[in-house]
């Protein structure tokens, strides 16, 4: 357990300038003393430095916990007690309208800042210095060791010395000894559940009460559905021993069916070998049966003598079948010629054909060289022009006139150009002439041609309507065949 051994003051409360409270080697310590001498300011200031509230030690803010020199001085005036006065149960307050101009002057020299620093000696032996300041802006400072800390990491120090500030077990003010011992017990169990800390730890309490009803609820119903399980496993069981008595049976069933089979068919071999003495017994009385037979075969020379009667029909069936074959050899003979017309027709046809095609040939081989003679007799023309053109315009230059030599050796060249000419003139409109007579000789030959074609078309029309015919008299002499037949056997 450790231990307080000094506490230093600035500023704070009633203790102007730098104080220093020594403890001594003692674990617990009284700060005993009249009305007055400073007991309470002293437990101020330890819960100061331990982290407690300013609305717990008798103040509205921080900045009223800083040294007041003037009101110290309207006390002294007025007579009233110290204002660090626990006992009296009263703190000073400022009294605007009864201090003068020279306590106003004096307010500006008043401290603004304040500090305590406990220094404190662990189970370990060795010494923490634990401070809290008041700043120029009235917020808290907080220093372990020197070092600047936030409040959180201050508390959470103070905790792991076992220094609880909101249970407040390391101060007991005047009078709580008696407050406590007129406590009832319930109370007295509270301050003592704030006082270990276990209070702060209520409220997880009564969650994990909550949370161990709601599993033992559970448990409950798990149990009881364990229960509704092994009543089900049981029944279950029971089922499956059911369901292999019901096999079992089964099998028994399937074995009886099988023997009951198995004893019908012994009866149905038994009757069987009696069922075949008695055939034998009906095969000896049929032979007497077939002796008895004899007796109506003069019904049989009734029937042949309508045998007969039926063979004359025949004989006149036979007659009809070699007339109606007689007509199908004459319709055959008649079918002949219309072969040979369509024949020579196809052989008509494929000549048309040939000779079209050598016309159309001929007549664009002479297309080719017509249109080849055109373009010789336009480059001639064109040349001649040219020539007449350039000689002129050589004439005009050079003034002067042609000899007569010179004429006749133009009119020369002149009716020597005409006279080509008008040969390919000729030439060209005999082609033309020939080109014609072969158009009319092609369409005619076209004609003809198409002419065949119906020709042949009606021949190989007549040709099926004669086959039609003769597949109906041969299935009509099939017919009267097979009818002949049927009578002849009947």
């Amino acid at each position: 357990m450790g231990k307080l051994i000094r506490l230093e003051l600035f500023n704070f409360k009633s203790y102007k300038g730098h104080h220093v409270l020594l403890f001594g080697d003692a674990y617990f310590t009284s700060i005993i003393g009249p009305n007055g001498s400073g007991k309470s300011n002293s437990m101020d200031a330890i819960s100061f430095v331990l982290g407690i509230k300013s609305s717990h030690l008798r103040s509205t803010n921080l900045r009223d916990l800083v040294y007041r020199g003037r009101v110290l001085r309207t006390s002294k005036v007025e007579g009233g007690p110290e204002p660090d006065e626990q006992d009296g149960e009263q703190e000073e307050e400022d009294e605007p309208d009864n201090t003068n101009a020279s306590q106003d002057a004096s307010e500006l020299h008043d401290p603004k800042t304040a500090w305590v620093m406990a220094v404190y000696e662990d189970d370990a032996g060795e010494e923490q210095q634990w401070r809290r300041s008041i700043t120029n802006q009235g917020v808290s400072e907080y220093r372990i060791n020197s070092r600047i800390v936030t409040a959180q990491q201050y508390n959470e120090a103070l905790e792991e010395e076992n220094i609880l500030i909101k249970a407040r077990n390391f101060l007991v003010f005047q009078g709580d000894v008696e407050a406590i011992a007129s406590q009832s017990p319930r109370d007295l169990t509270r301050l003592i559940e704030q006082i270990s800390g276990s209070l702060e730890h209520k409220a997880d309490y009564e969650k994990l009460k909550a949370e161990a009803e709601e599993a033992a609820e559970q448990q409950t119903v798990q149990l009881n559905r364990r229960r509704g399980i092994n009543s089900e496993v049981k029944q279950y069981q029971e089922q499956k021993r059911e369901a292999e008595n019901y096999a079992k049976k089964a099998e028994e069933r399937d074995q009886a069916i099988i023997t009951h089979i198995l004893w019908k068919l012994f009866h149905f071999q038994r009757l069987i070998d009696a069922s075949s003495a008695d055939i034998q017994k009906y095969q000896d009385e049929l032979k007497e049966y077939r002796r008895g037979v004899e007796k109506y075969e003069h019904n049989v020379e009734d029937a042949k003598k309508d045998h007969a009667r039926v063979g004359r029909d025949v004989g006149k069936a036979e007659k009809t079948i070699m007339r109606k074959e007689k007509e199908i050899e004459e319709l055959n003979n008649s079918l002949v010629p219309v072969d040979e017309k369509v024949h020579i027709t196809y052989k008509k046809a494929e000549r048309y054909s040939s000779k079209i095609d050598e016309i159309n040939h001929e007549r664009s081989s002479q297309s080719s060289n017509a249109k080849q003679l055109e373009k010789n007799l336009k480059l001639v023309e064109k040349a001649q022009a040219q020539w007449e053109a350039e000689w002129q315009k050589a004439m005009s230059k050079k003034g002067g006139q042609l000899s007569e030599a010179d004429q006749q050796e133009y009119h020369k060249l002149r009716e020597e150009v005409n006279r080509r000419l008008s040969a390919d003139q000729l030439n060209l409109d005999n082609l033309r002439r020939q080109r014609k007579t072969e158009a009319e000789a092609v369409n005619s030959l076209k004609g003809k041609f198409e002419n065949t074609e119906w020709q042949l078309k009606n021949l190989e029309s007549e040709a099926q309507n004669m086959n039609d015919r003769r597949s109906n008299l041969k299935s009509n002499i099939k017919t009267t065949s097979t009818e002949i037949e049927h009578k002849k056997r009947t």
